[in-house]
């Protein structure tokens, strides 16, 4: 059912045929149109060029332009998959390899980091000869499956042209290139999140579950997802929401408890660590270990620390650009939450609220949210959707952030801190 409350000059026309005839059992399946081939090759082309052009960018930069952390020199090598294997790549390496050997309150352990990922480059290792070979292939096996489930997704709620943009948007986002190659678990949790929501769209509760149970042990935003999902279902249920119906707690269903599955990515790991380690909150207490320096309170919820730095500068040098950047990825991410309620839904709004306002609240200096703004997909389409009847604004978007997607691409292979 065609659910976004477009305006009817802009609703696509595949929606209508989703829609159940009138006295249609609420089990029978909507007869859905044909992909045409353009609409099911236009994702995997589009992420074929864009992320060639970003491996291929990030491994000659890696190569020939000078490291910008040579101090590092336990990050560093000189195999070409040794640029994407930055920072948080060599801790989910070192799990892949060792599991979670140590930990120790406010001390940097690898419990900071969920299983999901490592876990799965471990199984990939074995097949590939090393974790961060696997990771790389991982993390470009997931881009393109985000790319894909996304532009699908795209296409029931918005219409194909709307949908391209939307691709376009995402693979263009300056730090798209951690759906493109870079050992980090943002792209796991991406492709989760979207088989999930796309599963409760598509009247498949246990999928959905299942989908985000993987997410869930993948990524600390568990909340976010789990929240959306479940509002999302009452949604289509007529329990709350504009599509509201008398009686809607009755048309919940036995199988829609296959939602209940989503947290327990989230509480295996949060059992594992504590019989490991006797704290089964030790991701939070490691948040304030030195380097880190990120724990609840004051400090870090009124950024003190970025306050500071755009205050007294200097305003120059690169820690500045970095800090600045990631504070307006997560403002313009953040700009489009209003219209993800409007167009979208509750469910889809709350997902997005708790993954980028949340989470900007519990970074000290906005670092990560250029990053984590990718998983509030919802926010690209929309975004879309309102450039769509613009296509000059739209075009010059694409272009100012498809450089600085090249610009950001190297400076991570060259071991900059990026996000």
């Amino acid at each position: 059912m065609y659910e976004t409350e477009v305006r009817r000059d802009s609703a696509p026309a595949r929606a209508a045929v989703e829609t159940l005839p009138a006295g249609a059992p609420e089990t029978a399946a909507p007869r859905r149109p044909g992909l045409d081939p353009w609409d099911r090759w236009f994702p995997v082309v589009a992420y074929a060029a864009v992320a060639g052009v970003v491996i291929a960018l990030s491994v000659l930069a890696h190569a020939h332009l000078k490291p910008l952390h040579p101090f590092h020199r336990q990050l560093q090598g000189n195999r070409w998959v040794d640029s994407f294997g930055w920072w948080d790549g060599w801790w989910y390496v070192g799990i892949a390899k060792h599991g979670y050997r140590f930990f120790r309150p406010k001390r940097q352990s690898p419990v900071a980091f969920f299983p999901a990922y490592p876990m799965a480059i471990r199984a990939l290792a074995w097949f590939v000869g090393g974790p961060l070979l696997a990771g790389f292939l991982l993390t470009v096996a997931c881009g393109l499956g985000v790319t894909v489930l996304f532009h699908r997704w795209c296409l029931a709620k918005f219409g194909p042209g709307r949908a391209r943009l939307a691709v376009g948007l995402l693979l263009l986002y300056p730090f798209a290139f951690y759906l493109m190659g870079a050992v980090y678990a943002d792209a796991l949790f991406i492709l989760a999140a979207l088989a999930a929501f796309l599963a409760v769209e598509h009247d498949r509760p246990v999928l959905a579950g299942l989908a985000a149970m993987v997410a869930t042990a993948a990524r600390p935003v568990a909340p976010a997802l789990v929240l959306g999902l479940w509002v999302l279902l009452l949604e289509r249920r007529g329990v709350i929401g504009r599509l509201r119906t008398p009686g809607g707690w009755r048309r919940l269903r036995r199988a829609d408890a296959g939602l209940l599955l989503a947290p327990l990515g989230l509480v295996a790991f949060c059992g594992f660590l504590w019989l490991r380690f006797r704290s089964p909150l030790a991701f939070f207490d490691v948040a304030g270990a030195p380097g880190w320096d990120q724990p609840p309170g004051f400090h870090t919820w009124f950024k003190v620390h970025w306050v500071k730095a755009m205050w007294n500068g200097p305003w120059t040098n690169g820690h500045f650009g970095h800090l600045t950047i990631n504070a307006v990825a997560a403002v313009m991410t953040a700009a489009f939450i209003p219209g993800v309620f409007r167009r979208l839904g509750w469910g889809y709004g709350i997902f997005v609220t708790i993954a980028v306002v949340a989470t900007a609240v519990s970074t000290k200096d906005f670092v990560g949210m250029g990053r984590y703004s990718l998983a509030a997909f919802p926010c690209f389409a929309v975004a879309a959707d309102m450039l769509y009847r613009r296509p000059k604004l739209a075009w010059a978007l694409l272009t100012v952030s498809g450089i600085a997607l090249v610009m950001l691409s190297q400076l991570h292979a060259r071991g900059t801190i990026v996000s």
